[in-house]
């Protein structure tokens, strides 16, 4: 299946974005601390990305349906509230969230420090569903690659605050403080990089790593961070993007983790 080409989508992805911040800032609420700052993530589902099940203090789960434009709350009595993002702001949509887990009977009181989205939410039906398209392939092509490693790996997931997908693979050990590691992700864009790419980095930068030649259409990165990047638009040209991107995140894993010691 080829990938949707995201145009004339850039207030959509700000929207989402920030919708999906408000789900990671009450997921956070009373979280058990996990390995690698993993309660602080969201997870990818068929609909949009989720909470997965919130802590026990407050309980249900939060789905932010790409599709719907809602943040759906399902209470633990499996009663499901929805929540529409049209017309909101992103302090007000957090305001309607939590109003919604209050009517449920289970309130939340999360850090709203960096809810603070002032501006009318403005998601587009076409480009939302473009998005979350574009999204599930490349999770889907990425899992795949995954399954092919062997060693210490990280959970996939999303991270709010810059709304990418990613996940580690550890040369050895399980702390990304300190251990060698790969990061393989895709962000629907970042400074420097105003479309969206798969990337990849090492930790640390392992000498020779900038001499490897990348299989194409993977490039080096040395500007705001040090890397690999496959342009989405490059990769939406391909026949069939899932297996091209599987087989080139292969490649560059077996180029470089050799050199990870």
């Amino acid at each position: 299946m080829s990938l949707p080409a995201l145009t004339d989508w850039e207030r959509t992805r700000i929207g989402l974005h920030q919708a999906a911040q408000v789900v990671g800032a009450i997921r956070k609420v009373d979280a058990v601390p996990l390995p690698n700052y993993l309660h602080l993530a969201l997870e990818v589902v068929p609909e949009g990305v989720t909470s997965g099940e919130l802590a026990p203090a407050v309980g249900g789960e939060l789905v932010l349906d790409f599709a719907q434009r809602a943040i759906l709350y399902t209470c633990p009595e499996d009663t499901v509230y929805s929540v529409p993002v049209e017309g909101h702001t992103q302090v007000s949509l957090m305001d309607a969230v939590l109003a919604a887990m209050e009517k449920a009977g289970h309130p939340a009181q999360p850090d709203r420090s960096k809810i603070t989205g002032q501006e009318r939410l403005n998601i587009q039906p076409d480009a939302a569903r473009e998005y979350n398209q574009a999204l599930y392939s490349i999770y889907t092509a990425i899992a795949r690659f995954r399954a092919r490693l062997f060693g210490g790996m990280s959970r996939m997931v999303i991270w709010p605050h810059g709304f990418d997908l990613s996940f580690l693979w550890f040369a050895r050990g399980l702390d990304e403080g300190k251990d060698p590691h790969m990061n393989f992700g895709f962000s629907p864009g970042s400074p420097g990089f105003p479309r969206p790419y798969i990337y990849s980095y090492a930790h640390p930068i392992p000498p020779g790593l900038f001499d490897i030649t990348l299989p194409a259409p993977a490039r080096w990165t040395q500007e705001s961070w040090k890397g690999s990047v496959i342009d989405y638009d490059a990769l939406a040209a391909e026949a069939n993007p899932e297996a091209k991107l599987e087989n080139i995140l292969l490649k560059i894993h077996t180029a470089i983790s050799p050199l990870m010691g």
